[in-house]
């Protein structure tokens, strides 16, 4: 299994990616997997929403008078210049909290990496070939979302909150096709990240599908229809251009 199909990993490199800590050939290995891994890209903004409080919270830096001389130097904007004489630009650096310094350090690595998406999608599709679920509660608030490669064979899946399982129940997902029959997928753990296999390729298992839904049903059952209403339901949408 590769490390994008950990949640745990795929977490702890995103959160070191948004502080800015994930640094050389692997920042850059980071950002082309989170280019075509949905999983990825949203473990990257769930922790920019986390850090980004840090600025309120956090105390503001006066940058030394020595950091303008450097950065004069090195960008070779003036011979010199000193603190009490500043440039436009260095408006940009004045008392800066230190959260959004770190925020800063993962909106740059991130940046590049959005304009090379919105290139390639003037010429190709960003995203692989893939099968993708958003779906939602009866009340509907976000539920759960699934993707999973047109030709893979596993699905990966994300749960905005946690349901309260009664003991030996078990999430089960369902394909819905567009006369309204009701197939099972297979059972899905209670998690907020997760995966699981198929066995056989998504586009056999999803194609007929319009929607995904979720109920709970008894632990290591195998339903052919739910037992209960569904906790989750929405569309089931085909990523890749076709008739």
């Amino acid at each position: 299994m590769k490390w994008h199909e950990h949640p745990s990993l795929v977490d702890k490199l995103a959160s070191s990616y948004v502080l800015g800590t994930l640094q050389g050939s692997a920042r850059t290995r980071f950002e082309v997997v989170m280019q075509t891994r949905p999983n990825v890209a949203a473990a990257v903004s769930d922790w920019s929403e986390r850090l980004s409080p840090l600025h309120m919270a956090l105390p503001s830096l006066e940058p030394k008078a020595a950091l303008w001389q450097s950065i004069a130097k090195q960008t070779q904007l003036a011979p010199k210049v000193t603190a009490p004489t500043r440039a436009w630009w260095q408006s940009l650096l004045m008392p800066l909290p230190i959260g959004a310094m770190v925020i800063g350090l993962g909106v740059g690595g991130l940046v590049p990496v959005l304009w090379q998406m919105q290139s390639l999608s003037q010429r190709q599709t960003v995203l692989p070939e893939s099968y993708v679920g958003v779906l939602a509660t009866p009340e509907g608030k976000a539920g759960l979302t699934v993707s999973s490669l047109r030709q893979g064979k596993v699905v990966e899946l994300q749960q905005a909150k946690l349901p309260a399982l009664p003991a030996e129940k078990t999430l089960y997902l369902w394909r819905i096709d567009k006369e309204g029959q009701v197939a099972p997928v297979a059972a899905i753990p209670n998690e907020k990240w997760s995966t699981i296999a198929l066995a056989e390729p998504s586009e056999a298992v999803f194609f007929s599908a319009t929607e995904l839904a979720v109920s709970m049903e008894p632990t290591g059952s195998a339903p052919s229809k739910p037992s209960q209403a569904f906790i989750y339901r929405g569309l089931c949408g085909k990523f890749w251009k076709w008739k």
